[in-house]
């Protein structure tokens, strides 16, 4: 995957339009949750709390957030926040492997990963099972993906509207998804009023391009960087049909990374924490994310959907 250099210039334009909404070690290729179980004997099962904190990263998904450059790389925006956060923690060496976002959950439920990043949301579910850090490793802003006779839907709510008028379609969306979460508190939230939506067991995430170019459905979420990534880059996937299309911005939210609670402890969490606040305050983390994203993420309203 090339690195993209995205331009401050294009959040501009899109924040006009918003209405709220790894130091030790890389890896050259994609690895599963069993090959990483023995990579150089640092099997992370083979003590509660580890000093040597594994990392599954996802590389599956198109953005900027973790990839392998021309060189084989792992680099990105929440990999290199991570490695200024490693060089805080003397009493901890991070490792990360580079795999897919499927294999980051089995990976840390396995206890194979002590930890991984992929881009997570809090959910409900997510805060009952893994060990969570408090500060926030970034922020998604979450939109509508729509045809451009489309675009005149500004929020969840005029999409359960035109849904009940017009009859529009929303597309399937993978039960525990992150980004299934913020649909699911919005029809908890105006049981009158609700999206309708299937659910599905596979990720979407992904074939929701395909899907809305070719009329499948009328409506789908997508993350900003996948449309600035996958749309608005001139070598994008899907850039032929940015004219045809427009992204809408809805909120703006958290994201995390997730842990293991039998393989990292409070004093991780805590030291963790703390190196995070400080990357913050001295503006190094805005300087990361504006490297990769071209706008600092940390600046913005961020909504955590488990909050009442």
């Amino acid at each position: 995957m090339k690195k993209r250099k995205i331009l401050a210039l294009l959040l501009t334009s899109v924040l006009s339009l918003q209405v709220v909404a790894c130091g030790s070690a890389e890896g050259s290729e994609v690895a599963s949750a069993e090959n990483a179980q023995s990579s150089e004997g640092n099997d992370a099962s083979e003590s509660s709390a580890s000093n040597h904190i594994v990392i599954g990263c996802n590389i599956s998904v198109s953005g900027v957030n973790d990839y392998l450059d021309e060189d084989d790389h792992l680099t990105g925006a929440t990999v290199e926040l991570m490695r200024a956060i490693d060089e805080k923690l003397e009493d901890y060496e991070f490792e990360y492997v580079p795999t897919s976002f499927d294999d980051v959950f089995v990976g840390i439920e396995a206890g194979t990963y002590q930890g991984g990043e992929a881009n997570c949301f809090l959910t409900k579910e997510r805060i009952e099972k893994y060990a969570i850090p408090s500060e926030n490793i970034g922020a998604s802003y979450i939109g509508l993906l729509v045809k451009k006779e489309l675009g005149d839907l500004t929020s969840f709510e005029d999409v359960a509207n035109r849904q009940k008028s017009d009859g529009l379609t929303f597309y399937s969306m993978q039960a525990g998804n992150g980004l299934t979460y913020p649909v699911e508190v919005y029809n908890e939230q105006h049981p009158d009023n609700q999206i309708v939506f299937e659910y599905t067991s596979e990720n979407t995430n992904s074939e929701v391009n395909n899907w809305i170019i070719n009329g499948r459905y009328d409506v789908g979420l997508a993350l900003y960087s996948n449309w600035l990534t996958n749309y608005v880059a001139e070598d994008g996937a899907y850039h032929d049909a940015v004219d045809d299309l427009v992204w809408i911005p809805i909120q703006i939210v958290g994201v995390y990374n997730l842990f293991n609670k039998d393989k990292v402890d409070q004093k991780f969490l805590d030291a963790y924490d703390a190196a995070l606040k400080e990357l913050k305050a001295s503006g190094e983390a805005q300087e990361i994310s504006k490297k990769f994203y071209g706008y600092d993420p940390f600046e913005e309203d961020i909504k955590n959907l488990t909050e009442e």
